[in-house]
């Protein structure tokens, strides 16, 4: 590695030329069209006056991130990394109330730019710490990050709302005041930062190393006192990265002191994702990147998920028709845990549609991924495929298959669609569901509109307990635009709340809907069925099925009907003459026997 390619000035390892050093790659990369597309730089401001800092923006975040140089000791450099939230942006209310008060002043973005000479800003907002070591000596670079997953401040008495003659919390008491990804804040930054060393220096990291340490989370009470509370959301993630041939280890050594961290396994796959950043190739992509090479269309990929009934297909048919409206083509793999489809035969788009029917695509379909979206990209050229998992999938199971399908699509997200009115129960019943919250990028809550406030409340909680980074989204019938979900799906920390959740994960034991004593049973329909006897029989189903759907008719009737069934709720949907097929129902649920299903057609 040669220094000079990143600082063409003379480096002489004083603190004042460590802040030129990283001010430089910030100034330069607002010059590099191509470094600007590979991370979502949009440029920074210096603010030089009486106190430096810097304020950058990066697509996809309302917000400002801010970089404050704050101390030097035996030639390491420490800056504090900040994210300044838009007034009213969605992130906001991941933030503290006294930091939600600040933003609301009149002068608060004017400040912001100059936020080094208003210590109730760079006291607060603080995402994450930078240290920074420059050898011209060894000619060696070495960056050290070091952040919190979520950084939690809980009230212990609550917090009173000033403005009510009467006793109403603002936090409850022993409530969050901040609940804020920091980690996942960080990203951008980072991957800004070290994509530029690559991309200057033409060297990518001779060193990296990933540690995880425990961190407690912070409690205050009325009178300013605080206090530690154990809380395993706020673990601390600690990067170390080595440019060159310098003694990163030691290096490494010296910032971890009084951690008591422990290295996070080159095998876990939040280790892989982070060396799948642009930052660790020096391929002509990174080199020389054209505007050719970003011509090269590779579709958007998303895995909707979502226990049986939570409303996938709704979520697909809503989503088909916004991107039909823009022209925009999406396509669609399906998979049922039985060997016959339904689901695609309720969408008007089947030019769009691959069904994988022969088992459990996180299960016995392993390996069939690929083949599914070749054979789709074979017919169309879609902007985004999605693929919809069996109701009883383990999105954990997929997460390597995913991996290996880079090259030709841009995996964005896991969306899990919960069934609100029923996921305490599900979640207390089902390993799979638990993991399918778990592995979620996006959390669509859905059925909230058959919910009460203190029900929508109980399962929020359940959720956010069980996964501390994703976005969660309250639908009524899935209906959500799909700018709305992708503006929840920020780009650059895709797949960070699925990679963080199976770090915990014992990886020898991820749970399969067999596990969880799932099965399915398809009965043929030989007959016409009598409508009210079925109606009566579908009402007395057990509790032990959970889901029913396939395609029947009645007598006196020429037409077919879609019958959707789940936990004792169902709805029979008239089919047009010039969509007939078979009449068949699938039943799942657990523990089942065949000979203990009755066949509607023996009534």
């Amino acid at each position: 590695m040669n220094i000079e390619t990143l600082y063409p000035a003379a480096f002489n390892g004083t603190p004042e030329s460590l802040n030129a050093f990283l001010r430089t790659l910030l100034i330069r990369g607002t010059y590099d069209t191509i470094l600007k597309k590979i991370t979502g730089y949009k440029g920074m401001y210096l603010y030089q006056q009486s106190k430096e800092c810097w304020t950058v923006k990066f697509d996809n975040f309302a917000g400002i991130f801010g970089i404050l140089f704050v101390a030097f000791h035996e030639d390491i450099g420490t800056f504090h990394l900040y994210y300044f939230p838009s007034p009213n942006e969605s992130m906001l209310d991941k933030f503290s109330l006294a930091e939600a008060i600040m933003t609301q002043e009149e002068t608060y973005l004017e400040k912001v730019r100059e936020f080094a000479l208003h210590p109730a800003l760079f006291r607060q907002f603080h995402i994450a710490t930078l240290r920074l070591h420059v050898s011209v000596q060894n000619q060696s670079l070495w960056l050290f990050y070091e952040t919190h997953i979520r950084e939690r401040v809980y009230a212990k008495e609550g917090v009173l709302d000033p403005r009510s003659e009467e006793k109403v919390y603002l936090i409850e008491p022993e409530g969050l005041d901040k609940d804020l990804p920091s980690f996942r804040l960080l990203l951008p930054l980072m991957n800004f930062l070290n994509t530029a060393i690559t991309r200057m220096s033409l060297c990518t990291p001779s060193y990296f190393k990933l540690f995880k340490a425990s961190q407690a989370s912070v409690a205050y009470d009325t009178l300013g006192h605080f206090s530690d509370v154990k809380d395993g959301a706020s673990a601390k993630i600690l990067i170390a990265l080595g440019y060159g041939e310098g003694d990163f280890v030691a290096l490494t050594e010296r910032a971890l002191m009084g951690h008591h961290a422990e290295v996070v396994h080159e095998a876990m796959s939040l280790n892989c994702f982070l060396q799948k950043a642009p930052w660790y190739d020096i391929s002509d992509d990174i080199k020389q990147l054209s505007t050719h090479a970003f011509a090269q269309h590779k579709p958007k990929f998303i895995v909707v998920t979502g226990f049986l009934g939570s409303g996938k297909t709704n979520f697909l048919q809503n989503y088909i028709e916004y991107e039909t409206e823009k022209n925009r083509f999406v396509g669609i793999i399906q998979n049922e845990i039985g060997k016959t489809g339904l689901d695609g035969k309720l969408l008007d788009y089947s030019y769009s549609l691959v069904e994988l029917d022969e088992g459990c695509v996180c299960c016995s379909l392993a390996g069939q991924l690929r083949m599914g979206v070749n054979t789709l990209m074979q017919t169309i050229t879609p902007d985004t495929i999605i693929l919809e998992t069996t109701g009883v999938a383990n999105p954990f199971n997929l997460l390597s298959e995913l991996h290996e399908l880079e090259d030709i699509v841009d995996f964005e997200a896991i969306v899990t669609v919960v069934d609100g009115v029923n996921a305490l129960y599900l979640y207390d019943e089902f390993r799979v569901f638990r993991d399918q919250i778990r592995a979620a990028d996006v959390i669509l809550l859905n059925k909230i509109d058959q919910m009460s406030e203190s029900q929508i409340d109980s399962v929020k909680a359940m959720l956010e307990q069980n996964n501390r980074c994703a976005k969660i989204v309250t639908t009524i019938q899935c209906d959500i635009h799909p700018n709305l979900l992708h503006n929840s799906i920020i780009a650059s920390t895709s797949q960070i709340a699925s990679l963080i959740s199976e770090e915990e994960k014992n990886q020898a034991t991820k749970s399969t809907h067999v596990q969880d004593g799932i099965s399915s049973i398809k009965i043929p329909l030989v007959s016409f069925l009598n409508r009210e006897k079925f109606r009566v029989y579908l009402g007395k189903l057990p509790k032990n099925i959970f889901r029913v759907k396939g395609i029947v008719t009645f007598e006196e009737d020429d037409n077919q009907y879609v019958v959707q069934y789940v936990n004792g709720v169902f709805e029979l949907i008239e089919q047009q003459s010039e969509q007939c097929t078979e009449t068949f129902l699938v039943y799942i649920g657990k523990n089942l026997e065949k000979n203990f299903v009755q066949n509607p057609c023996s009534m």
